[in-house]
């Protein structure tokens, strides 16, 4: 995967119509792709539980099996994190033919920045805010900055607020979800 940032949408979590300007844009995106009713949508959910602003993924997976029957990895449960992200990847790659990868993880911003949600077409670098140098994966991105981030790398995850993650995997899963089920039920009719 590459890294295409064509265009961007970013809103905050405190913004009254972000859902708003979120579901049509995701699904403006998920319209754009070539095939899309032969294509399975993967919801590749990156982080841990392991600290606060790092579970943003997880939340968004768990959120994601429980409203959906959406393909998703990375959960609470069964993680997708820098120790196993190429594993998780290449196990993609073996059972889905091209699909469709919508990659949801957590990031680092600047002060003002905290609480924003961004979405754009193109994969996502994980870990950068800790020093990982991971493969650039996803058909579209999700991220939501749950901290300023500075030199302190897991430091600044760890202090996030947890009611900002909260905040944003709940957006951001309701999104997902609301979108997919769309999608899904209108291919069936």
């Amino acid at each position: 995967m590459k890294k295409i940032v064509a265009e961007k949408l970013v809103t905050n979590i405190n913004d009254a119509v972000a859902y708003n300007k979120m579901h049509p844009y995701l699904l403006y995106l998920l319209k754009q792709q070539k095939e899309l009713n032969n294509r399975k949508i993967i919801i590749l959910c990156i982080g841990s539980d392991r600290y606060i602003g790092d579970a943003l993924g997880p939340l968004v997976g768990s959120y994601l099996l429980e409203n959906t029957k959406s393909i998703v990895y990375g959960s609470l449960d069964n993680p997708v994190h820098a120790g196993n992200l190429v594993e998780v990847i290449q196990s993609i790659e073996k059972k889905h033919h091209q699909p469709i990868i919508i990659a949801v993880d957590a990031c680092l911003g600047k002060n003002n920045e905290i609480g924003n949600m961004e979405i754009w077409e193109g994969g996502i670098e994980a870990g950068i805010a800790v020093g990982n140098k991971l493969p650039y994966i996803g058909t579209i991105s999700i991220i939501g900055v749950v901290n300023a981030g500075g030199y302190m790398g897991y430091l600044d995850l760890q202090s996030a607020s947890l009611s900002i993650v909260i905040k944003l995997s709940n957006c951001i899963g309701k999104v997902i979800s609301d979108v997919i089920n769309y999608v899904t039920d209108y291919d069936a009719v």
